[in-house]
């Protein structure tokens, strides 16, 4: 494995994991990190509430039992929204996030959907049956809901019960509900989400995106902006200068940063207060520091712009030291502890694995129980 200590002179990867809140987070509560953030991709579920712990800063930052409890609560939702993914939401946000977003998505199901026998007549047949299911403050699993459309005479299985469920959420009938055991549920929009308090605008809900975007991830491209947001690049680069926000040439390239803030200089490697030698993060394999860039995402895998998780592994997550990709990780859950497993891509030095070695000890303060490496 290479040695090589990898360097970043404009200083991009520690300006970013500032901005993100992961580095010296000053938020007091997650309702601060989700609102800055916007949205937060979360199809591995467990991780991406860790991820939103991260950000929270040490004295106040909740353990994953108190998470589960703010979701269960509906303060934290978890819909499809801005690509076909999950993401987590504040209440607040999420009507006028999928009222921008889904007509594209829907634009990009639309050859599957057909596929399927999805026409919108069949969406509307199902979507009724589904609305009732989880009318009066009912929280549905997904097989109870299957079963439902089932009994109606709708074929709800496999891809197509995905994209029934998916079209369900597009069109604000069902949103993520309390968990029921392990699993997860549906609940009524309506129910969870509040009213709109002003009439929906494309164009100011899209400067408005744009603008906290690059307030939570800058240095950014429009190019990043529009694959985050499942936007043209021209609808992106419409959002930003909308929302005011200003570009410089970097290598080649423009970048955005928040009206009036160009930093355009070496942010430097240390995060605010740290103690001196080298700083180890464990993100989720979706983390939004991985997950909010695609033209600039070799900033943070030290050149390469393809995405840093492993194909056909379990080490789905991300170690970074300094800011940069040093390696994978995954856990293992036993009785009442666990274990952070590790596998560098280059070789670590000692001050590296202990500062790796500290990171997992608060991955185990989270979790709440003994956590060891390996």
């Amino acid at each position: 494995m290479p040695t090589d200590t990898v360097t970043d002179p404009d200083g991009i990867a520690p300006t970013r994991m500032r901005r993100q809140g992961v580095w010296s987070p000053i938020a007091p509560d997650v309702a601060t990190v989700l609102g800055s953030l916007v949205a937060m991709q979360g199809q591995e579920f467990p991780y991406a509430l860790w991820a939103l712990a991260q950000r929270v800063r040490d004295e106040d930052r909740p353990d994953r039992e108190k998470l589960l409890a703010l979701f269960d609560r509906g303060d934290i939702l978890r819909t499809h929204v801005l690509r076909t993914t999950w993401h987590v939401v504040l209440p607040r946000d999420a009507r006028w996030l999928l009222r921008l977003t889904t007509p594209r998505l829907r634009r990009q199901t639309a050859f599957y959907d057909r596929q399927l026998g999805l026409d919108r007549a069949e969406l509307d047949r199902a979507q009724r049956v589904l609305a009732a299911e989880v009318a009066g403050g009912r929280h549905r699993t997904r097989r109870q809901l299957a079963a439902a459309l089932t009994d109606a005479g709708i074929e709800a299985t496999g891809q197509r019960l995905g994209h029934l469920m998916m079209h369900a959420e597009f069109d604000e009938v069902l949103i993520s509900g309390a968990m029921s055991g392990r699993q997860q549920t549906y609940a009524a929009f309506d129910e969870r989400v509040p009213a709109e308090s002003v009439a929906f605008d494309a164009e100011d809900a899209l400067a408005d995106l744009a603008r906290r975007y690059v307030a939570s991830r800058a240095p950014v491209t429009a190019k990043d902006f529009a694959s985050w947001a499942s936007l043209t690049v021209g609808q992106a680069r419409a959002g930003l200068e909308a929302a005011g926000c200003e570009g410089e040439e970097l290598d080649g390239t423009v970048v955005f940063h928040p009206p009036g803030d160009r930093p355009g200089r070496p942010g430097g490697r240390r995060p605010r207060g740290s103690r001196p030698g080298p700083r180890a993060d464990l993100l989720q394999g979706y983390d939004e520091l991985i997950m909010s860039y695609s033209e600039s995402r070799g900033r943070l895998t030290a050149g390469a712009g393809t995405l840093p998780v492993l194909d056909r592994t379990s080490y789905l997550h991300a170690v970074l030291i300094d800011g940069t990709l040093a390696g994978h990780w995954r856990h293992r859950l036993d009785a009442g502890t666990a274990v952070v497993q590790v596998q560098p891509i280059r070789t670590w030095s000692a001050a590296e694995h202990a500062a790796v070695s500290a990171a997992v000890a608060g991955y185990g303060r989270y979790l709440g129980c003994p956590t060891s490496l390996e």
